[in-house]
Order: C-alpha cells, then sequence, then structure tokens
C-alpha cells in the first residue's frame, strides 16, 4: 500500500478519534459491526487478521461500514497473502443490505477494480447473491457504530481476491482488461503469461476493445495453448469470441451450460460460450471449471462446433468486468482427434483416463482412429472410469481383446452432431466400429435444455459435453463407459427412462421381489440369469390408444394379477439369450418364459429384428442391452390381448378360487391313490 493511503487512513482514524472524545461516550444499545466479528466464532479467523491492524478495527467501530466477512473455511482455503491489501478489499464505507447491492461496489482498497455483484435464481422464491465469486451465505446483519451510524455484515464462502500487481505504479491503479494485457508482466498471473495473444490483439488492432467501459468477460488464452494452434489462425473475429458483452460472469455464479453470445455473433458467424464443471453439476469451490465456444454458425474459416478450453487462472476482477485465464484460445478448430485427446495428458483433464488407457494398454486402437478419416468419438470422462470401480476396470485392462471391443463400441465412423440427433425424430441407432454392436440415441426435456443420451452394450450414458469440433471430427464427453454393465435387469428396470412404465408395472403384485428370489436349483447362492422382453415407455402408449380403460385399470394397480401374467409372458428365467440366439431357433420353436411354453418367433428383416406373438408383430427397438445377471430386448408392442385385460374387477378372486380348488381336488385326488397303496 502507498505512503498516500496509509496517511490518509491515519488522518481519518485520528479525526474518527478525536470526534469520539470529543462528544463523549455515547448510548449504544447495538453492537459494532467490529463486536460482531469479535464475537462470532466461525469468524475468528477473519477478525484475527482485523486484530493485526492498526487502523481498521477504529474503522469498524466509529463509522459506516459495510464487510464482507469470509468464514474461517474460506479464510483456511485462501493460500495468498493476508495483509492490509486483501482486509480492505473486504470493506466498504457505506451501508448496504442486499435490496441496495447493485451491480458493483466500491471497496477500501484504493485503486482496485470494483466488487461485482451478481444474483442467481436458488428457487422460484429466492436467489443467491455472489460478490465477485463468492457467495453471500449469511447476509443482512444489522450493526450500529459508536456514532449511531448504520453498519451491515455479510459473511461469505470465500475470500475476495484484489488484483496485484508487482510495482507501485499509478498507471496501473484500477486497471481495465486493456491495460492488463498491456501490462500483463506487472500483474500477478502466476506461471501463467499471454504475450502471445497480446500480440495477435494488437496486430489486429483489437485493443480498444478490451477497453470498452461497462462489465464484460475477458477470456485470454495463455502461451502454451498455442503450441498446437496456428498464430494465423487468430483473426478479429476470433478475438471478438473471446469477450462476452454487458455481463461479467465469475465462474461460480455462470449458470453451468447456459450459453451466452460472444461479440462475435453476427448475421454471418454466431459463436457463443458457456461453462462447464468437470463432475456436472458440481460449482464447488477448487473442482476444475472449463469454458467451452460454440460456433452456431460459420464460415470458411471458423467451421461449426466445439472448443473446450479450462480456466488456468480465475475471476480476476478489472475495471470493466472479469478477465480469466484459458489455456487454448477458443473457436479455431486446428486439431485432429487424438492430439485432442493428447491434451489432457499434459493438464490432467478431465480425459485424462481416456487417454491414458489408449495409450499405455490400447495402442493399436489410438493408431486405428489415428488414420480412420472422419468419425466421432463418444469419449468416457474420469468419472465414468470411476464409476466401473477398481474390480471391473482392472478386469477390463488385464483383456486386451476385450477392452478394443469396448473402446470400439465409442467410435462412430462419420461425424454425428448432437443438433443431427436432436432436430431427427426418427433417427434412433448407428453402427459403431464395433460392428456386432449399435448404439441407441435419444434426445429428452425442454427445449432449452435438451438432453442426448446414448445406450451401447446396456449401458445408458449421457453426453455431458458434446460436439467438440476437431479436423477429422466430433467428440463427445460421456458420463459412464459403454459396453461394461454394472446393473442388474432389475436395476435397468429402474433407471432407464424408456423403461419406466414396466418398472411401475412391474413393481405390482411384488413381481420384482419374486424375480430377485429366483436361484439356480443346483446352488442357491447363484443369481439366475435372465432374457427380458421389457416394452418401452411408447409400447405402453399404444395400448393406451387402443385400450383407454383397460390402461388405466393396470395402472391403478386394479389388475396386478393380470399384470403379473403380462409380464411373466416376457420374462425367461435361467437362460440369457442374445438377439441371435433367438432369431436361430426358428419358426417352430417355443420360449420357455414363466407362463410357460410360449411360441414367440424372432425373425431379422432388413437389419431389424421383430417379435411375433400371436397376430402381433413387435420390433425390437435395442436388442442385447446387457446386464450382469442377464439381458434385455426392448421392444414397441407389448405381447397382450384385449381380452387378457378386460375381465371384471372380481375376474381375479375368481381365477385364484379355480385354482385354489384345482389345488384340492389335485391333492384329494393324490391323497386317496396313496391310501390305496
Amino acid at each position: 500500500m502507498s505512503w498516500s493511503v496509509t496517511l490518509s487512513l491515519l488522518a481519518v482514524s485520528s479525526w474518527l478519534l478525536a470526534f469520539a472524545l470529543a462528544v463523549g461516550p455515547v448510548m449504544n444499545q447495538q453492537p459494532t459491526i467490529f463486536d460482531l466479528i469479535q464475537n462470532d466464532p466461525d469468524l475468528s479467523e477473519f477478525f484475527s487478521l482485523i486484530s493485526r491492524n492498526e487502523l481498521v478495527p477504529t474503522l469498524l467501530k466509529f463509522r459506516q461500514a459495510t464487510v464482507f466477512a469470509p468464514n474461517n473455511e474460506a479464510m483456511r482455503a485462501y493460500t495468498g497473502p493476508k495483509d492490509q491489501d486483501l482486509l480492505l478489499y473486504h470493506l466498504a464505507n457505506v451501508a448496504l443490505t442486499t435490496d441496495k447491492l447493485d451491480q458493483s461496489v466500491s471497496s477500501e482498497l484504493p485503486g482496485n477494480p470494483p466488487l461485482w455483484i451478481a444474483r442467481r435464481d436458488a428457487s422460484s422464491y429466492q436467489y443467491d447473491l455472489y460478490v465477485n465469486d463468492a457467495r453471500v451465505i449469511l447476509g443482512d446483519i444489522k450493526a450500529m457504530s459508536t456514532r449511531q451510524d448504520e453498519q451491515v455484515l455479510h459473511v461469505i464462502d470465500k475470500v475476495l481476491e484484489p488484483i496485484m500487481t508487482s510495482a507501485r505504479d499509478p498507471q496501473l491503479s484500477n486497471p481495465d482488461a486493456a491495460r492488463l494485457l498491456e501490462r500483463a508482466g506487472s500483474f500477478n498471473l502466476g506461471p501463467y503469461q499471454i504475450s502471445d495473444f497480446v500480440q495477435q490483439v494488437t496486430s489486429h488492432k483489437k485493443l480498444s476493445v478490451f477497453a470498452t467501459p461497462g462489465r464484460h468477460t475477458f477470456l485470454i488464452p495463455i502461451n502454451r495453448g498455442f503450441e498446437a494452434v496456428s498464430r494465423d489462425k487468430i483473426d478479429p473475429k476470433v478475438i471478438d469470441g473471446h469477450i462476452v458483452p454487458n455481463v461479467a460472469l465469475f465462474t461460480r455464479p455462470a449458470i453451468r451450460g447456459r450459453p451466452v453470445q460472444t461479440l462475435a455473433f453476427s448475421d454471418n458467424l454466431k459463436v457463443s460460450v458457456s461453462f462447464s464443471n468437470e463432475s456436472l453439476p458440481s460449482q464447488e469451490i477448487g473442482s476444475r471449471v472449463y469454458v467451452q465456444s460454440n460456433t452456431l454458425v460459420g464460415d470458411f474459416h471458423h467451421p461449426r462446433g466445439v472448443v473446450v478450453a479450462q480456466v488456468v487462472k480465475a475471476n480476476i476482477p478489472v475495471r470493466n468486468g472479469v478477465v480469466h485465464l484459458i489455456d487454448k484460445p477458443l473457436i479455431v478448430i486446428d486439431i485432429d482427434i487424438v492430439n485432442f485427446l493428447k491434451v489432457f495428458e499434459q493438464r490432467n483433464g478431465i480425459l485424462y483416463e481416456f487417454y491414458r488407457i489408449m495409450k499405455d494398454f490400447a495402442t493399436n486402437f489410438m493408431e486405428g482412429i489415428t488414420g480412420a478419416g472422419e468419425l466421432t468419438l463418444l469419449a468416457p470422462s474420469n468419472e465414468a472410469f470411476r464409476r466401473l470401480g477398481d474390480k471391473n476396470l482392472n478386469a477390463l485392462l488385464a483383456n486386451q481383446q476385450k477392452l478394443t471391443e469396448i473402446l470400439q463400441l465409442h467410435v462412430i465412423r462419420r461425424r454425428l452432431s448432437s443438433d443431427e440427433i436432436i432436430q431427427n425424430p426418427l433417427f434412433s441407432h448407428v453402427e459403431s466400429a464395433d460392428r456386432h454392436r449399435r448404439l441407441y440415441f435419444s434426445a429428452f426435456g425442454p427445449d432449452d435444455n435438451i438432453t442426448v443420451s446414448v445406450e451401447g452394450g446396456g449401458v445408458n450414458a449421457t453426453i455431458i459435453q458434446p460436439d467438440i469440433g476437431a479436423l477429422n471430427g466430433i467428440v463427445h464427453i460421456i458420463d459412464r463407459v459403454l459396453g461394461v454393465p454394472t446393473m442388474t435387469v432389475i436395476e435397468k428396470l429402474q433407471q432407464d427412462p424408456i423403461m419406466s412404465k414396466t418398472h411401475a408395472l412391474a413393481i405390482q403384485d411384488d413381481f420384482l421381489g419374486r424375480m430377485q428370489a429366483y436361484r439356480d436349483p443346483y446352488n442357491t447362492k447363484i443369481q439366475q440369469k435372465f432374457t427380458m422382453l421389457v416394452p418401452s415407455d411408447e409400447a405402453w402408449e399404444v395400448v393406451h390408444r387402443t385400450m383407454g380403460s383397460a390402461f388405466k385399470k393396470l395402472f391403478m394397480g386394479e389388475y396386478s394379477y393380470n399384470v403379473r401374467q403380462i409380464l411373466e409372458r416376457h420374462l425367461v428365467v435361467g437362460q440369457e439369450l442374445s438377439i441371435n440366439n433367438l432369431t436361430s431357433q426358428g419358426r417352430d420353436n417355443y420360449l420357455q418364459t414363466i407362463r410357460g411354453k410360449v411360441k414367440i418367433v424372432f425373425v431379422e428383416s432388413g437389419g431389424e429384428y421383430f417379435a411375433e406373438w400371436e397376430n402381433i408383430r413387435a420390433r425390437v427397438v435395442r436388442p442385447d442391452v446387457q446386464c450382469i445377471d442377464g439381458v434385455i430386448h426392448v421392444i414397441d408392442h407389448v405381447l397382450v390381448q384385449r381380452r387378457e385385460i378386460s375381465v371384471s374387477g372380481s375376474g381375479r378372486l375368481a381365477v385364484d378360487a379355480l385354482l385354489l380348488l384345482s389345488i384340492t381336488l389335485t391333492a384329494i385326488f393324490f391323497n386317496k391313490r396313496a391310501l390305496q397303496h
């Protein structure tokens, strides 16, 4: 801090003390803000910083003030210098309750940018309040100075970090983004340098854009990011795509996945950016943060696609907004898929585990996709591999052939964007590079937040980061490893969204409980294998449209006995039958279901599979959904006839009575035979 600032504070402090002595003691029924902080055990570390300062305690006792006080956890997490500059950056010389906090607040730290205020909806009735990147966890705690001035305390969950300079230079006071770029060496940017990007900004005469007044977001690539990107690709439009106008987006209050327009948003080129975390939707302090550009409308020099960069130094406040340093330029697609993955070897990012497995255990696979032409890669995140568990992962890595098949399941031999999946309602499946297996896609959710999922080898994964562009294709990051099932048949029924109606019916009459009870008759410790034909939700909608009243009663639980009979026709116990097993049985074979032998014929036609029963022909929309205890085949029609669900409410009682009578007569017959012998 400069001597002039110190002398000014000393003068203020002396005046306040003189005034207090002149007017004498004043009755003060409310505690001062100094007292509140001193008496709060969760603010003890921040109070320790205050008490070590000669001037601030006086200010907090004798005058109006607002204090943004980090709690102990926040103070312990902060590793920067805990000095007077840091302390003053948390103070304002006016009393501001949350309703009076506007877009920005001037702090007591002279020559530093303002504190930026943001509100984010937390529910229909509440919002979260942020100061820079810190969330207010307890606000509007009112106090009163000894002179009866209003004071307000807000407790926050993160330390507010001021911009720091390496030299006391008046030209560095309250810098905007342009001054930060011009004098980057004078600011504490950690180990990062930005001279390569600054050179492009200067050569294209774009520096003035970074000096635009207001509140904006500036995304600045560091030098290391230009190792794989040609500097010639950084033109004026690309530079504009690194600026979000009219909003200062700090990383935590920024809404994950919500795109915002950049300066490069016109008729001929439309580029948006959005923030994300490695483990969506986590926004915990310290979690890795990524920013992605999405070129929605491109041109010859700026192709459509997504570019993802990691934020390596976030939330640098400047006079006209906030600066984030990122590890590579956005918009520019100048790298193939394998080299894109290789980046994660260096930075231990979201696809580090996937790249490590390819490099160390599947070099042939990596070489194969290098020269394979255009393709789409479904790349599992680090979290996807953690979900497998050590046992499953180690078993997979030990089996070279199995590993290669699993990796091939994640490759499509053409470009497939999320837009193509979402905009084509007839699109459902595509061949994977593992020729024996298909991938099944679906899109669901409101128009402004559509989720795309993919089913492969019995695993349903969500695309958490779509459409990352590469020279030879597209990468979609997914949250599970395809082809390595970790669910039982019952668990799959419970969790797969297209099987929800079948699961709802299977709960009736404890059908699932009976499934769990089946055991191998020769070894009761071994779980039986299942083959289940699962009607999709759309299949039940067909029943709804054709047998409306019966459908209602089925799902209201009035026909639970009939439900059980229907589901038993769809279940085989003791065998795990793939679609190839089923189609090879021929037309004269019977399927041994729980209901007994049922003539369900499976045929292949035009690359599609069908199950034929009586006069019903059901298409197998997802064959071979693998589970750890069997296999599911999803069908688009329920194998049911109207006569089975048109009985009266007393139908079950009648059937049960007949069944009981039959059992009784059989028992009498056998007892009589036994007595005769």
